[in-house]
């Protein structure tokens, strides 16, 4: 709800501007053609702006709101999510959107949020579209972007200037040194090999002044550790440094007594409810935790068995599941942890919680969690396909 009353302000405002602009478009309705829509899209993912862009559907272009409600073209996320998967996007970036519909002067128009990302500039690595004028396909290596209100046209690219800008975003060179260290966490292949233990350092090979330093062990148990074969837990401070700079603080966590080394993930206590621990891709813990598992994202016992830790893209995401699992009947949910309850593994795991003295919400709670998630997830991507 309430990013729905965000977007909404936000819409509103751009609406009453009657222009369009170098990030917001009005569309009378959904483009006729494929390549029409693939190129809005790419224009605004390339923004100039350096932020989310809109693409609204059911406004004039002096933005007086005519309604998309009778439109037969509509689309939802899943839709456009898989549009733009089948697109082959240089390096697999591929831009990330939502749609939302919103209520203005007793209309319903049509929101596609393209929302800001680092890894610009979006482009094709083969031509799309099968009009054989090329001038009306999506060319390959062609750089689209939007000038205040033009986008740029099909055949033509982006200015030396715009395009520098765009891959300047890409790699960071005019971030400050703490949002830069995050982009650098997602280059798994870039960083200096070391096993955590003996070796409690890690440097960027391009750019060694930036580093990630693991202190000393100390011993622990978190009610996750339970889920490994081995409870006992070691930690340890980790610390992002630029040269000599402590940027950013978190814990390194030597799961399964040191043979499993994830980030310390988030948890989230929903008091007679649940508990769960989980990971938000874009944080700088997810992050962390992309680069250990190189990718993966995915944290793992030492029998290559997912633990009950939930991965996240986003908190709005998260913030998701939350409402879906507090929706759930409570008859699903027991029968659930009835299953839970009986399963052999999870019998040997409550007893070694029980024996160290049961918390307010612990293992089996974990596991419901868990178990609703998958559940959720399952859902979740089915509709997006």
């Amino acid at each position: 709800m309430e990013k729905n009353q965000e977007l909404l302000e936000i819409i509103s405002d751009l609406l009453l501007k009657g222009y369009e602009g170098g990030y917001w478009d009005y569309k009378s309705d959904y483009p006729a053609t494929a390549e029409d829509k693939l190129h809005d899209i790419i224009c605004m993912a390339n923004n100039l702006e350096d932020r989310d862009a809109y693409l609204i559907y059911g406004a004039n272009d002096d933005g007086t709101v005519c309604g998309i409600e009778n439109s037969s073209k509509r689309c939802v996320t899943a839709d456009f999510i898989k549009f733009l998967r089948d697109k082959n996007f240089a390096g697999g970036f591929i831009p990330q959107v939502e749609m939302h519909t919103l209520k203005i002067g007793g209309h319903e128009i049509d929101v596609l949020v393209i929302l800001r990302g680092n890894h610009t500039p979006y482009y094709l690595q083969n031509d799309f579209g099968k009009d054989p004028q090329i001038s009306k396909r999506i060319r390959a290596g062609a750089i689209y972007t939007r000038t205040a209100d033009m986008n740029t046209p099909r055949d033509k690219t982006a200015s030396i200037e715009h395009t520098e800008y765009l891959w300047r975003k890409h790699f960071g060179y005019d971030l400050r040194p703490a949002q830069r260290f995050e982009l650098l966490l997602e280059d798994y292949a870039g960083w200096s090999e070391t096993n955590w233990d003996n070796c409690r350092q890690s440097y960027h090979k391009d750019y060694p002044e930036y580093r990630i330093v693991v202190g000393e062990s100390k011993d622990a148990v978190e009610t996750i550790s339970y889920f490994y074969d081995d409870e006992s837990m070691p930690w340890a401070k980790l610390s992002l440094e630029y040269f000599s700079t402590v940027l950013y603080e978190t814990e390194l966590w030597y799961m399964d007594l040191g043979r499993c080394i994830i980030p310390k993930p988030k948890w989230r206590f929903m008091i007679g409810k649940g508990l769960y621990y989980y990971f938000l891709k874009d944080s700088i813990n997810g992050r962390l935790l992309g680069l250990f598992t190189k990718g993966e994202y995915r944290c793992n016992n030492r029998c290559w068995i997912e633990m009950p830790i939930m991965i996240f893209e986003h908190d709005r995401e998260r913030k998701s599941f939350e409402e879906w699992f507090l929706s759930v009947d409570r008859e699903l949910k027991q029968n659930i942890r009835s299953k839970i309850e009986e399963d052999a593994i999870m019998q040997h795991i409550v007893g070694k919680e029980e024996r160290d003295g049961k918390p307010e919400l612990g293992v089996k709670d974990v596991a419901l969690a868990f178990a609703l998630y998958k559940r959720w997830r399952k859902i979740k991507n089915f509709t997006e396909e």
